[in-house]
């Protein structure tokens, strides 16, 4: 017994299929539940501090481990720079 012929499946050429999708992206939008202003400004004013309090942990450990590294392991102070001369 023979396996059925399988037909290709049909793709959709044209703008058809760009309406549609645009249809039913519009009709997904719909169905969110969008916050208010006040809360959006609020957490994107959360966002931000704590976007400055970890970018200000990641300054200082840096600076700790530069100092670390550079004067406990290599040794090396940190170059003054010669006078200028008049």
């Amino acid at each position: 017994m023979a396996a059925p012929a399988r037909t290709p499946p049909q793709v959709r050429t044209g703008s058809v299929g760009l309406v549609r999708f645009a249809q039913e992206c519009w009709s997904e939008l719909q169905k969110v539940t969008w916050p208010d202003r006040q809360t959006v400004i609020r957490l994107t004013v959360l966002v931000i501090l704590i976007s400055a309090i970890v970018a200000a942990y990641i300054l200082g450990a840096d600076q700790v481990f530069t100092f670390l590294v550079n004067n406990v392991l290599l040794n090396q102070n940190l170059p003054t720079p010669a006078p200028s001369a008049p």
